[in-house]
């Protein structure tokens, strides 16, 4: 009997593992379905803030150094590029920022999201090779991010200055969103599904009217002829069609001019008195909010709720799907990933890529590398073509917002966020000297950690927080004091130069003598030869360590 009872153990563990698996599997699709639901309450919220005027309260990305910045800050915050690129493409999609201003924020966006994965390798602090070896792999992600900011947003912003019409990748962009849907800003002409799905929820929130947010745009002008009295206005016919959805019956009370004056307006439009009082009291003074719960708000106390709320669903939602997914997949994930230390860069950039893809979030991807790079098990220069692979991972998620936003605009800036990325590994990965650079500047900062544990926080506190933090608030002030602006900049960079300097002057033997430089020296040609006894193959991390000295 004891026998008996003893055998279906096995069968009912497995039960169980199909009931847990399947339970996450649902997780990930309400997650998902939350996911989408947030971006399009938030597209929502924008129409309705906008629509008054809101919008210009993200007049603070009007050029590219505040757009850089407030990328990073935002990313910081909410500690996924995923997350901060999604708001992007639905401001972009709901027309409260243009595709030249968001250019920018998605390249801070990059900078920002290799935070997570730096603050990681600082559970290494207590053994000091473990802390040079994560610190270096951690920071290769955002040495790469970085550099090609640094290289690509000159370009962008020169080109712009030069042509007015934006840079390589706006009109990269432009070129691959226009061969799939056309040109123009007008809506995508098929039915988002993710609309179909989630429409019916968010507009038990709020529904604006998009025929006031059309007819905000277009003021009537008065009629200019010599027996024009000031009162006429020539409105199109599309335009009367747009103010019948607003208010037919008002429209129904207009006065048409006399006949001899009606003829100035032509075939497609209708000579109408004092329509401008029309689009006093019925467009500007209407509610841009016109169905759902949150309509005895306002617009503007509406919108502002349903935009928190939205951010509060984004970021919880990506959060629990990553959660999930890393407990479907992340465990077999990193034994792909072991595998990958011995691959072809190129394949290893592949699986960094489809890991993000299938996971949703680099930053869960370059976080779990991390470790690994602490132990020794994945070298330094293993580490960046996976990272790379994952930046390009993680732009699916912006291209999936912009399903749930489905615009012209909306789906050029989720392009330029892969093309940013692109462009950076053609720059930057390819040939071995552009490569060097990046990972030896990643093994100076784990050089210099290894010495100073602090050097991980101080890094993270000023790179990511302090410096962008500076510069935004200049950016801010030349719109207020132009000459403000020029003086703070120049003593920004005085203190700069003074530190470089100082760096070169010797300073850097004041963080680590020249002594502790030599003795690491021997250490790591002892390292060497001892493992080649071994028949072990070092580290590629250790290699080269007297360079990035």
């Amino acid at each position: 009997m004891g026998e008996d009872a003893e055998k279906p153990q096995p069968r009912d563990g497995l039960l169980r593992k199909v009931a847990i698996t399947s339970l996450r599997l649902l997780g990930v699709l309400g997650a998902l379905y939350a996911f989408l639901f947030g971006l399009d309450l938030m597209g929502m919220a924008f129409k309705a803030l906008g629509g008054k005027g809101a919008g210009m309260l993200f007049s603070i990305t009007d050029n590219p150094i505040a757009g850089l910045m407030v990328g990073i800050l935002s990313t910081v915050l909410v500690q996924s590029s995923s997350t901060s690129t999604s708001i992007v493409v639905g401001l972009v999609g709901a027309g409260q920022l243009s595709v030249h201003n968001a250019v920018p924020i998605v390249m801070g966006a990059n900078i920002g999201t290799s935070v997570t994965n730096t603050i990681v390798s600082m559970a290494h602090v207590g053994e000091r090779l473990e802390l040079e070896r994560a610190f270096s792999g951690a920071t290769v992600h955002d040495m790469f991010n970085m550099l090609s900011v640094i290289t690509l947003l000159p370009i962008e912003v020169l080109v712009d200055a030069i042509q007015g019409q934006g840079g390589p990748i706006y009109w990269l962009s432009m070129t691959l969103t226009n061969a799939l849907v056309g040109s123009g800003n007008q809506e995508i002409s098929f039915t988002s599904p993710t609309k179909v799905i989630v429409n019916p929820l968010v507009a038990q929130f709020l529904h604006p009217n998009k025929n006031v947010i059309k007819a905000l745009s277009l003021e009537p002008q008065p009629m200019s002829c010599e027996s024009c009295s000031g009162r006429e206005y020539c409105i199109g016919d599309s335009v009367m069609m747009n103010w019948k959805h607003i208010n037919e019956a008002a429209v129904e009370e207009l006065q048409h001019c006399d006949p001899g004056i009606a003829t100035g307006c032509g075939e497609e439009s209708s000579c109408i008195m004092d329509a401008n009082r029309f689009f006093t009291d019925h467009v500007e003074e209407a509610d841009i909010i016109h169905a759902g719960f949150l309509k005895g708000l306002g617009d503007t106390g509406g919108g502002i709720v349903a935009l928190l709320l939205s951010l509060l669903v984004i970021c919880m939602s990506l959060f629990c799907m990553v959660k999930l997914l890393h407990s479907l997949i992340l465990g077999r994930a990193k034994a792909i990933i072991l595998k990958a230390t011995n691959m072809n860069d190129y394949l290893a950039m592949a699986v960094g890529g489809i890991l993000t893809f299938i996971v949703q979030s680099s930053s869960v991807v370059t976080s779990a590398l991390t470790p690994l790079c602490g132990i020794g098990v994945l070298p330094v220069h293993k580490m960046l073509p996976m990272t790379l692979g994952a930046n390009i991972g993680t732009t699916f998620t912006a291209l999936l917002a912009a399903l749930a936003v489905p615009t012209h605009d909306s789906l050029q800036i989720a392009f330029c966020h892969l093309l940013f990325n692109i462009l950076g590994i053609i720059v930057w990965f390819p040939l071995p000297p552009m490569r060097r650079i990046v990972v030896n500047a990643a093994k100076m900062l784990g050089f210099y950690a290894s010495y100073w544990r602090l050097v991980p926080l101080l890094y993270i506190l000023v790179m990511f927080l302090a410096v962008p933090g500076l510069c935004l608030a200049i950016s801010v002030l030349y719109g207020a004091s132009l000459a403000a602006g020029i003086v703070c900049s120049v003593l920004g960079l005085l203190l700069l130069s003074a530190i470089i300097a100082w760096w070169n002057t010797g300073g850097c033997y004041r963080v680590v003598s020249k002594e502790a430089r030599q003795q690491r020296a021997i250490e790591v040609a002892e390292r060497e030869a001892a493992e080649k006894e071994k028949d072990i193959i070092p580290p590629p991390e250790i290699e080269g360590v007297q360079d990035a000295v």
